[in-house]
């Protein structure tokens, strides 16, 4: 195990660093059944709130669907950090930052 209690500001930079670089995030995402659960309470409630002419043109309930589907993929989702932090490559980098830490506190 890791300790990263008493790690260094500087340290910590390079922590982040190497985040932000981070490009195929695993990501934690609602079960396909509460999707669909959610859009059907989402269209149901655009239904009572608009008006009908408005959820019944083109624009009304295929763009709220649209949009709904765009943000179960982004907004919806939390980072998996246990995943993150538990894959071979951050090991390997929290490892060696440990490593580094030791070195320059002796």
């Amino acid at each position: 195990s890791i300790d990263l209690s008493n790690l260094k500001k500087n340290t910590w930079e390079k922590i982040k660093v190497k985040f932000y670089e981070m490009t195929d995030i695993p990501r934690l995402c609602l079960s396909t059944e509460w999707k669909k659960k959610l859009l059907q309470i989402s269209l149901e409630s655009e239904k009572a709130l608009t008006p009908e002419s408005w959820y019944s043109s083109e624009e009304g309930l295929e763009n709220l669907m649209l949009d709904f589907e765009e943000k179960i993929k982004s907004k919806l989702c939390a980072m998996d950090i246990e995943t993150i932090l538990l894959s071979a490559e951050w090991q390997d980098f929290l490892t060696d930052l440990q490593e580094d830490e030791v070195e320059k506190g002796s």
